[in-house]
């Protein structure tokens, strides 16, 4: 999916987001647990992920997939245009509580912090003239880039980097076998790195069994109404972090020259050309890619 939008939709006031590109792509599991979205003088990315003991709650698709689903349609039917972030994630925190909860009594093998988490971007646009302000949330390993004339500048919670880096020597020390999702070594060591979800030490996630606002990590900053801001799930930014083929200002420029989706295509021939995972370490051979840029509008 590609979007181009030259204007605000109608009847939205103030200051908002204009979307100059958005595109998602689901990678080697059955469904895609990411999505972006736009409205108003928010904007915001998405990427969740389900593993845990037991039958899933869910039909049709994944635990993982109906979380992001929920928090994306919370998102779009009441942004948090005025409301303090922290106040939003508390209010979020308690209604996903609840609508987890309504799916069904759940597991009793399942160990606390199992089930569906996802990590999440979100932005706001603040103008006055030709004065804005960004102001971001960011919980877990999806990544904000701010480009404003030379400067860019990355938003991101790095706090699940040292667990990602055990599960990528797990998934790798036997190599990957033809089809496989996941390797049974890396499952492991996701449910054992899942003990740490949302704790003191640990690494952070929105999950709907689990309290994470404390790992909420805010951001602001002034921007020039010309800025861009790519909003991207860590799949999309593999480019940049697993197979170096660009760094972050190079990243924004080629989504803005070829859009997201084109980008997606170039990461997915780099992937392909080593299904193995033999040059470029990861978990998944193909992750799902998601990625919105956006410009003051």
């Amino acid at each position: 999916m590609s979007i181009d939008r030259s204007a605000p939709a109608a009847g939205e006031a103030g200051p908002g987001w204009r979307v100059i590109s958005q595109a998602s792509e689901k990678g080697s599991a059955a469904h895609n647990e990411d999505m972006s979205g736009a409205t108003g003088s928010c904007a915001w990315i998405i990427d969740g992920s389900a593993f845990f003991s037991g039958a899933a709650r869910t039909t049709g698709e994944s635990e993982g997939a109906w979380l992001v689903r929920r928090i994306d349609a919370i998102l779009r039917a009441n942004p948090p245009e005025d409301l303090a972030f922290t106040a939003w994630a508390e209010g979020l925190e308690r209604q996903l509580h609840q609508d987890y909860a309504a799916l069904g009594e759940g597991h009793p093998e399942r160990e606390a912090g199992e089930g569906p988490s996802a990590v999440l971007g979100l932005i706001r646009l603040r103008c006055d003239g030709d004065a804005c302000r960004i102001e971001g949330a960011v919980i877990g390993d999806v990544s904000i880039l701010i480009q404003d004339g030379d400067r860019v500048e990355r938003w991101t919670d790095p706090s699940s980097n040292p667990f990602e880096a055990r599960t990528i020597a797990a998934a790798t020390a036997d190599g990957h076998l033809p089809g496989e999702v996941i390797s049974p070594k890396a499952l492991a060591q996701i449910l054992s790195n899942r003990r740490w979800l949302n704790r003191a030490g640990g690494y952070w996630a929105v999950n709907p069994g689990l309290a994470w606002t404390a790992g909420l990590r805010l951001f602001s900053g002034a921007i020039s109404p010309t800025a861009t801001v790519l909003l991207a799930s860590d799949g999309f930014m593999r480019l940049v972090d697993v197979i170096a083929h660009r760094d972050d200002r190079g990243l924004v420029e080629e989504a803005k020259r070829i859009g997201a989706a084109g980008v997606i295509t170039e990461l997915r021939r780099l992937e392909s050309a080593d299904a193995q995972a033999e040059r470029y370490r990861r978990v998944k051979i193909h992750d799902d890619a998601t990625a919105l840029l956006v410009t003051p509008g």
